[in-house]
């Protein structure tokens, strides 16, 4: 795919964003306590720190327009919404594979107590 091929796709992709909330590219933003577990954060930011990794730019808490939902982390290069979940039915998450724009990967949370593990904690 040539510079303008990436151009056009991230520019489709970042069409169903709403502007009105979060657009700030390669920031990890969180929705806050109560609304987002200590995991459900923790787990965000490893999503957004593999992304930086590999130079792929994203927004987090992105609403879309229209209604079509909100996702944890949208990948804006590849057009790929990562959704993490602790505690959410299948149900909600099968709606959201339909409902969302893109494309959507689900991640399970992470138990704090493997967070310690992988810091040596």
């Amino acid at each position: 795919m040539n510079i303008r091929e990436k151009y056009v796709k991230r520019q489709m992709i970042l069409s169903d964003v709403d502007n009105a909330y979060n657009k700030d590219i390669g920031c990890c933003k969180g929705a806050g306590y109560p609304a987002e577990s200590k995991e459900h954060y923790l787990t965000k930011s490893d999503i957004c720190k593999n992304l930086l990794d590999q130079k792929i730019d994203f927004i987090t808490e992105v609403r879309f327009k229209n209604g079509m939902g909100r996702c944890d982390v949208l990948d804006i290069d590849n057009g790929i919404a990562y959704e993490v979940v602790k505690s959410e039915k299948e149900e909600s998450i099968f709606k959201k594979r339909f409902k969302y724009p893109v494309d959507l990967v689900v991640v399970m949370a992470k138990k704090v107590i493997e967070w310690m593990g992988e810091l040596g904690l």
